[in-house]
């Protein structure tokens, strides 16, 4: 005979084992260490302050970089300019200084101008007088003379239609390459008198400027002619 032993209030184990089994695993919460890791969130602030110090870096350098650049590119213009206006300056400099040799040289050709005129009207002379000699040497009989002169034993006589003083007759025969008449005969004293076939009064070649009353030709020679010495005296006194 076998004896059951029944304790009142327990449930049946296998009438409410499956129930009780569905209970726990609805309102069963897995332990902490069960729980898959989550993924990490990102701090934002945490994140700006770990990369600032290399943007600030690279900032400045570009800062310095731009700087640099813009302080070489107005150091090439400040030279530019300052070598532009010293070329302007050494062209002013060398145009004033050519202004000056000018002026100088000017100054003194003034000075020497009244020298140079007369050294001038000296050449002219002997080389009107060496033209005479010439033509006197090759004895030039027969000479073509310029439109208005008169030629006689081979020299060229112009009488002027205008009055002028003594000095104005003897610069306008050098300008002429020629000389107031000297008369060195009766033959060319007689055609000076009677070619121009005028009443007027010409001037000679004759004059008593180196002392008063020594009247000589312009060539220096005395006067031989004793009617043409008279004819001066006259007019001069």
């Amino acid at each position: 005979v076998y004896t059951m032993y029944t304790t009142p209030g327990c449930p049946d184990p296998t009438g409410y084992a499956e129930e009780d089994d569905g209970d726990d695993y609805e309102n069963a919460t897995p332990s902490y260490k069960d729980l898959p890791p989550k993924p990490a969130t990102p701090v934002p602030w945490l994140s700006q302050k770990s990369a600032s110090p290399g943007c600030c870096q690279e900032r400045l350098v570009v800062c310095l970089c731009v700087l640099v650049v813009v302080s070489l590119l107005l150091g090439c213009l400040g030279l530019a300019v300052a070598l532009i206006k010293y070329q302007e300056v050494v062209e002013e400099l060398k145009m004033l200084t050519f202004q000056q040799m000018a002026w100088q040289a000017n100054v003194t050709g003034i000075a020497g101008l009244a020298g140079l005129k007369k050294d001038i009207d000296h050449v002219r002379a002997d080389t009107n007088q060496s033209l005479v000699e010439l033509r006197g040497l090759l004895d030039c009989r027969r000479v073509t003379c310029p439109e208005g002169w008169v030629p006689f034993e081979g020299k060229c006589y112009y009488f002027s239609p205008n009055t002028k003083s003594w000095d104005e007759a003897r610069k306008f025969c050098q300008e002429n390459y020629s000389h107031l008449v000297i008369i060195s005969s009766f033959a060319e004293q007689n055609f000076v008198a009677k070619a121009h076939r005028s009443p007027r009064v010409y001037w000679l070649g004759l004059h008593d400027k180196d002392k008063e009353g020594d009247w000589r030709w312009l060539d220096g020679s005395p006067v031989t002619l004793s009617f043409i010495l008279h004819a001066a005296n006259e007019l001069h006194g």
